[in-house]
C-alpha cells in the first residue's frame, strides 16, 4: 500500500511541481500571468464543479462537521499561540496559520481514502465531507488569513473581490436545490476542472523556483510538525471525545495527517510571504511520504 501510495499519488504531484520549477528556471515564466489564470479561472471553476458533484452522507454528517469545526478552531488557536511565542510578524501570521489549518484533503486525501478503504462508499463520504469543509474554510477563513497583512475592512473587501467566494456559494446552492447543469456547459467546464491540479502544481513549482533565497527553517519545521504530527494528536483526542469508531474514526484520523494544502500557497502567491507558503507545501508533502504510512498503520491499531 505504501509503494502504491507513493507511485499513484506522490509521484505525479512531485512531477508537476518539478516541471514548474524547471520551466521557470529555463524560460523565466510570468508568475503574474500564471497566478491570474489560477485565481480567476482554474480555481473558481474547479471548486464549483467539485462542490456541485460531491455527494453528501447525511448519516453522520452533523457529528463529523461539528468535529471538523472544533478541530479547525483548536489548530487555529495553537497557530496563534505559536506565532506569539515565536514573535512572528503580523503580516506572516495568516500565512503560517494557513499552512497548519488547511490540508491537502482533496488531491491527496481522496486517493488515499480510496486506497486504504478499497473504495468503500461510506468511507468516501467521510472523505468528501472533509474536502467540502476544507474548501469552505480555505476560501473564507483562508482567504482572510492570506490578506491578514492589511486592515480587517480592506482584507474583507479583497476577499469579496475573489471569484472563489461566489463559486463556492453557487456550487452549494445548485447542489442543495438539485439544479442540473446544461450538458454543453458541463462539457466546457470539465476540461478546466481536470486541468486544475496539474496547472496549480506547475504554478507552485514555478513559485518555488523563486523562493530558494529566503527560508525560515525554524518556522518551517514548526509548521511541518504541527501539521503532520500535531494534527493527528488533536484528531485522536477529539475522536475519543466524540465517541467515533470504526470506519468513521479511521477516516477522520487519517484525514488529519495530510500535508499543507497547495491552496494555502496559491492564496499567498500575491502576498509578501509567498515563498514561505510554497516551502511549507513542498516540505510537508515530502515529509508526509514518511509520516502518512505510520498514521495509516496507527489508524488500524487504534480504532
Amino acid at each position: 500500500m505504501v509503494i502504491k501510495l507513493l507511485l499513484e499519488v506522490m509521484l505525479p504531484l512531485f512531477f508537476y511541481v518539478s516541471l514548474g520549477y524547471l520551466f521557470n528556471r529555463l524560460f523565466k515564466l510570468s508568475l503574474r500571468t500564471l497566478t491570474t489564470l489560477l485565481v480567476y479561472l482554474f480555481l473558481p471553476v474547479a471548486v464549483f464543479m467539485k462542490i456541485y458533484d460531491s455527494p453528501l452522507s447525511g448519516k453522520v454528517a452533523g457529528g463529523v462537521l461539528f468535529y471538523l469545526v472544533i478541530q479547525f478552531v483548536l489548530m487555529s488557536l495553537i497557530s496563534s499561540l505559536v506565532c506569539r511565542w515565536r514573535g512572528i510578524e503580523k503580516s506572516m501570521r495568516g500565512t503560517f496559520a494557513n499552512s497548519i489549518v488547511l490540508n491537502n484533503s482533496g488531491n491527496l486525501g481522496l486517493p488515499v481514502n480510496a486506497l486504504v478503504f478499497k473504495n468503500d462508499p461510506f468511507a468516501l463520504s467521510i472523505g468528501v465531507l472533509i474536502v467540502l469543509f476544507q474548501n469552505i474554510m480555505t476560501f473564507t477563513v483562508g482567504v482572510y488569513n492570506a490578506e491578514a497583512s492589511v486592515q480587517m475592512k480592506e482584507a474583507i473587501w479583497k476577499m469579496l473581490k475573489l471569484p472563489i467566494i461566489y463559486s463556492v456559494a453557487l456550487g452549494f446552492i445548485l447542489q442543495i436545490f438539485r439544479v442540473k447543469l446544461n450538458h454543453e456547459l458541463v462539457t466546457i467546464l470539465n476540461p478546466i476542472t481536470d486541468s486544475f491540479a496539474p496547472f496549480a502544481l506547475i504554478t507552485l513549482g514555478a513559485q518555488l523556483a523563486e523562493s530558494g533565497k529566503e527560508i525560515s527553517w525554524n518556522n518551517l519545521a514548526i509548521s511541518n510538525v504541527l501539521r503532520l504530527i500535531g494534527g493527528p494528536i488533536i484528531a485522536f483526542v477529539l475522536i475519543k471525545t466524540f465517541g467515533f469508531d470504526g470506519i468513521v474514526a479511521k477516516a477522520l484520523f487519517i484525514g488529519s495527517a495530510f500535508p499543507s494544502s497547495r491552496n494555502s500557497a496559491l492564496l499567498s502567491f500575491k502576498g509578501p510571504h509567498a515563498s514561505f507558503a510554497a516551502q511549507t507545501v513542498i516540505s510537508s508533502t515530502i515529509l508526509s511520504s514518511l509520516t502518512l504510512p505510520i498514521v495509516i498503520q496507527l489508524a488500524s491499531s487504534l480504532f
